[in-house]
């Protein structure tokens, strides 16, 4: 390992240590952004696009929702949902807790640190693996975020929630309840945008909630908000607070805001998704740039997946029903543990995460 590796990973090794998060670095009034977080390069964003996020209201008639979800999966795989029968207070409440538990004092967050990914509450700044394509490991990238994440796909069903702080536990837990309801009335949606049944992809869960906290940044075209990425999820929910920050890929390659929609929810089409659908729906490759100098961000996604997907002998691919002589599968079947493996050896999935696993005869 090189003199400059050798520095980073001390730097890496006594950021976590200080189990202070990024949040600290804003307490202890840096004025720079550390190595650790400067972004490879710098985003560049397209003024001239004036992108749309299509709109689904959801107090449509039946038939008209489905139209409007089928267009905006296959076209940009990305939609907002009016009339979603969330209640904003529960919205609200949800983003306000994860502010709150983000500007606690050190000594009351600072025991919940913890990089390992193990158990059903995490709380750190996540590194992201830098793509490896078979040269040896180098430190990874660091986000300018702090991430409280709750997973909901631990064995038993019922994950041990007893390190979720008292003050976010009913707000958050509510906030699940309310999009898991959501959850499954958009996957009928998407399913009958296939043509296929309503409850063809049914059952899904609500498996992973990560809760970011983006600190006000001394530098904010400098830092990593995150990397460029696609969800490995049949598709995600989040909702934002009005900082912004949210970008979208168009087909050009241009990179496009996504603006914050007061009353509404995204929902984003997943890698997972574009297999099952046999590239019907389109994955969107997205990031986070930071905005703000003064402000934090705040987001929470709930990635929906199948409710098998934790199981060892889970394996998706193209649903037969979208397998034609005109249309071919586009995939093979793949395990859930492939597609992790696949994406994490490319450094936080890009979209040729799904490349290995195409049927490359289709394509010709």
């Amino acid at each position: 390992m090189a003199s400059g590796d050798d520095d980073a990973a001390l730097a890496l090794f006594r950021f976590h240590e200080s189990r202070g998060g990024v949040r600290a670095l804003v307490e202890s009034g840096v004025t720079t952004v550390p190595p650790l977080f400067l972004a490879p390069t710098a985003p560049v964003s397209s003024a001239a696009v004036n992108f749309v996020v299509p709109s689904v209201d959801l107090s449509l008639p039946r038939s008209d929702a489905v139209a409007l979800v089928r267009a905006a999966a296959r076209s940009s795989g990305i939609f907002q949902v009016t009339n979603h029968g969330v209640p904003a207070g529960t919205v609200d409440s949800a983003l306000s807790v994860v502010r709150a538990f983000n500007e606690q004092p050190f000594a009351a967050r600072s025991p919940l640190y913890s990089v390992s990914s193990t158990g059903a509450v995490t709380y750190a700044t996540v590194p992201i693996p830098r793509p490896t394509d078979g040269q040896p490991v180098t430190t990874p990238l660091l986000s300018w975020r702090d991430s409280l994440i709750l997973r909901f796909d631990d064995r038993p069903r019922d994950p041990d929630l007893r390190n979720l702080p008292a003050a976010c536990r009913d707000s958050l837990l509510e906030y699940r309840r309310s999009l898991t309801r959501l959850g499954k009335e958009i996957a009928g949606l998407l399913a009958e945008g296939l043509g296929v049944g309503a409850e063809r992809l049914d059952p899904v869960e609500g498996v992973l909630m990560q809760c970011h906290y983006h600190p006000p940044c001394p530098e904010p075209e400098r830092a990593l908000g995150s990397r460029e990425h696609t969800d490995g999820s049949l598709f995600t929910v989040l909702s934002q607070d009005g900082v912004g920050g949210l970008q979208v890929r168009l087909d050009g390659g241009e990179w496009v805001d996504v603006a914050p929609g007061a009353g509404t929810l995204l929902v984003n089409i997943g890698d997972v998704l574009k297999v099952v659908s046999n590239d019907e729906y389109t994955s969107v490759e997205h990031r986070v740039v930071i905005k703000s100098a003064q402000e934090p961000r705040v987001s929470i996604a709930l990635f929906f997946n199948p409710a098998k997907h934790g199981e060892t002998d889970f394996v998706f691919g193209p649903l037969p029903e979208l397998v034609t002589e005109e249309k071919p599968a586009r995939y093979r079947s793949l395990s859930w543990q492939q597609m992790l493996d696949n994406r994490s050896a490319l450094g936080h999935a890009k979209p040729s995460a799904l490349d290995q696993f195409r049927v490359t005869a289709s394509l010709s």
